[in-house]
């Protein structure tokens, strides 16, 4: 029995005709002493079928042409193997080998067309005429040809949970009468175990389970076969499979789908810590973010592009609060000013100064170092920790809680340090917006090494203790987060700021904080801990709203409780070690956050719609260059939430494939009450003020996408955070009346 597989297919070129077929017959002369035996089977394809021709040569000879007739009234574009096919007359085809075949008597003819759409009814009486290279015929005859049976698989698992032991039930129609000797049923990729069956034997090779009956069983055509497999492990990964089932010899084919789908991975309980008691000189409350923008602001926190140079500095904490004292370290060898704002509204203007030191003696600092090892591997850690420190910044009553930049000059060269104040006093806020620090740190290239990059291969240990090489100094807080910031604090909003590293240190702390909190444009780079707490509180009904894309996406583990040091795994498989979702789909971002990370998209428009992220502007707006940085989708083959909707839609376009892919910003509603957004792309911070990435693939955001976005974020703000945050009547664009330099920022690779 000849089997042609695709592989054979593809090896044919110039098969394909296009052919209507309406009606036709052979001329067929009487059988010679040995028998034609023609046979015509049909196996249904898709929405076409597969119609193959048998025969027995009577005469020997050098084959010429094959003609076969089909039934009246099939279409479809029809195509051979090992040779050419075309249309002679109406119903009649004429096949020609691709090379000289020379056949004896009794040489088994066998023929296959594909992409036959025949018609309704049957049976057919078709015909079938071999011609040799004399013009002898070399056999001939006629066959029936019945309509195929399909083979109608489905495939179901009594447990479809990736990572979990199930039985899988394979059944299937045969689709020609014969006699059975095994059925070969393909096994989810990964999937192990000692499995088993019943009324045979089951082996497994190379990724199929082959069940064999105990002896030969004859079957006819729409006969259902049901074959259970027990005992298979699944792998921790799922998704939608395709998944083969056939029975030899050539008794039927097909495929089925199963849904294995992980439920959202199980997070350990994070600690409610006590806050600490409200240290000596510090305040019980705060101002409210109106009184605090009311006070003069200032356009001198802005270094121009021309002071970039080798003046670099940074601070020994991340974060701090009322009472705490950070150091600064600089190099640079001549006498510099440090200046901290506090960055907000203020009239427009971005921020208010706060504290101040002039003449301040720094020296030139050692050169960093790169190198290190844990469990024998290399971790290219660059680190300056062995430079002197500068100065030492008391956080006093003075310092607001809020986001920062300690500005450092020596006249010539300047550069930032960023530094987060906390509202540790237990009073609990609308609105918390994280800053994304371990995600700065990744894509932090100063000194030579970041995550991605340098010494070959980049590290697998970052510190805190170096300056950051990206936006002078302030890391990914200028390019892709003061935007937000600016925003809040222009709308007079009751917010509060923490970073990553507080959610890792103080996350069970959340609900007791904030009822929402918003994650930046790029919030990349979770420990346990961070990934935990965000779940447990979502659990207990803090809302969610990220405004960005490829949030939790990476794994970290922060060495100590300083959190100065954090590794990360790049040595079991790579890139892919990195991952949340290495441990299995349940640790996707999408069950987390309802959109997994696609790729690194530089700029496609956006069209709103007509969901109410859009409410106040027209349906079919455009938005050139928002969907950037990188995008989201939701994955069909990942766990989605209950009730999840796609708010808005897109496409991107792939930075290093090229290839297309869509864009979902999507919303949900969590047992708890609490709502999860999220955005699904970088460009919602720049947008606000109208400054984005200067390496992305877009044009300054027009005064007009900046009023689209404005009034997206103050719909997404009124959903997310249940009439808990309250937006001034007047939701308009506000202006940054300064000048910023635009920043170039690093994006994750495609996958």
């Amino acid at each position: 029995m000849n089997i042609i597989t695709n592989a054979a297919r593809r090896r044919v070129s110039g098969l394909a005709v296009a052919v209507l077929l309406v009606s036709g017959s052979l001329a067929v002369t009487p059988a010679s002493a040995v028998a034609a035996n023609v046979t015509a089977v049909a196996v249904a394809t898709g929405s076409t079928a597969t119609v193959t021709y048998r025969a027995t040569a009577t005469r020997a000879g050098r084959l010429r042409d094959i003609l076969v007739s089909i039934p009246p009234g099939s279409t479809g574009r029809i195509t051979s193997v090992n040779g050419t096919v075309r249309t002679v007359s109406p119903g009649v085809l004429r096949w020609a080998p691709a090379k000289v075949v020379t056949v004896g008597v009794g040489f088994r003819f066998a023929i296959p067309f594909y992409g036959v759409g025949l018609p309704s009814g049957g049976p057919w009486s078709v015909g079938f005429k071999a011609t040799g290279t004399t013009g002898a015929l070399l056999s001939y005859g006629t066959a029936v040809l019945s309509r195929p049976v399909s083979a109608n698989v489905r495939i179901t698992a009594s447990n479809p949970i990736p990572g979990q032991q199930t039985v899988l039930y394979y059944a299937g129609t045969v689709t020609s009468t014969g006699v059975l000797t095994s059925v070969r049923m393909q096994l989810p990729a990964g999937a192990t175990g000692r499995v088993t069956s019943v009324n045979g034997t089951l082996s497994t090779s190379n990724g199929y389970a082959i069940w064999q009956p105990r002896a030969p069983l004859s079957v006819r055509a729409g006969a259902r076969l049901s074959i259970p497999i027990y005992g298979v492990l699944l792998s921790r990964y799922g998704g939608i499979l395709s998944l083969a089932m056939s029975a030899s010899p050539l008794l039927m084919s097909g495929t089925g789908t199963l849904a294995l789908i992980a439920p959202p991975a199980p997070m350990p309980p994070v600690p409610v810590a006590a806050f600490a008691p409200i240290r000596t000189g510090c305040p019980s409350a705060w101002p409210s973010t109106v009184a605090e923008n009311a006070k003069p602001g200032t356009g001198q926190w802005v270094i121009p592009s021309t002071m970039d140079g080798p003046l670099s500095a940074y601070l020994t904490k991340v974060s701090a609060t009322c009472g705490d004292t950070v150091g600064l370290k600089v190099t640079s060898g001549k006498p510099v000013s440090v200046v901290a704002y506090r960055m907000g509204y203020y009239q427009g203007l971005g921020a208010r100064e706060i504290w101040r030191q002039d003449g301040v003696p720094t020296v030139v600092q050692p050169a960093p170092t790169t190198g290190g090892t844990a469990d024998g591997h290399p971790l290219r850690m660059t680190s300056a920790a062995s430079w002197s420190t500068t100065l030492n910044i008391p956080v006093t009553k003075d310092w607001i809680p809020g986001t920062y930049l300690v500005k450092v000059s020596d006249g010539t060269y300047a550069s930032y340090a960023p530094l987060t104040v906390r509202d540790d006093t237990g009073t609990k806020h609308a609105l918390l917006i994280q800053q994304a620090n371990t995600t700065w740190e990744a894509y932090n290239s100063w000194g030579g090494v970041s995550f991605y990059s340098g010494v070959d291969t980049g590290s697998g240990r970052l510190t805190f203790d170096r300056p950051y090489g990206e936006g002078q100094g302030s890391g990914q807080f200028l390019p892709l987060e003061q935007g937000l910031v600016f925003w809040a604090e222009s709308k007079g909003l009751d917010v509060t700021y923490w970073t990553d590293n507080d959610l890792d240190q103080f996350g069970g702390q959340l609900p007791e904080r904030a009822g929402t909190i918003y994650l930046p444009g790029h919030d990349e780079y979770y420990s346990l801990p961070m990934r935990a707490a965000l779940s447990q509180a979502i659990t207990k009904g803090v809302n969610v709203a990220n405004l960005g894309a490829n949030a939790a996406y990476r794994r970290i583990t922060f060495t100590d409780s300083t959190r100065r040091y954090w590794d990360i795994d790049r040595y079991t498989a790579g890139y892919d070690s990195t991952i949340w979702r290495y441990l299995g789909d349940g640790y996707a971002s999408q069950p987390l956050l309802g959109a997994e990370y696609a790729c690194a998209d530089l700029g496609n428009t956006l069209s709103t719609g007509s969901s109410w992220l859009f409410r106040g502007i027209p349906a079919g707006t455009a938005v050139p260059g928002f969907l950037a940085g990188e995008i989201d989708y939701v994955w069909p083959g990942l766990y989605r939430q209950p009730g999840l909707d796609i708010v808005a839609g897109g496409t991107g376009t792939c930075r290093t494939s090229g290839r297309a892919s869509p864009v979902h910003a999507t919303a949900f509603t969590a047992p708890s009450g609490a709502r999860v957004f999220n955005g699904s792309s970088f460009a919602y911070g720049c947008f606000l003020v109208r400054r984005c990435p200067a390496n992305w693939n877009i044009p300054t955001p027009a005064a007009a996408s900046q009023q689209v976005v404005t009034l997206m974020l103050g719909n997404i703000t009124d959903w997310v955070g249940r009439g808990t945050i309250q937006l001034p009547t007047d939701t308009g664009a506000a202006a940054l009346r300064v000048g910023v330099p635009k920043q170039a920022i690093a994006t994750d690779k495609d996958d």
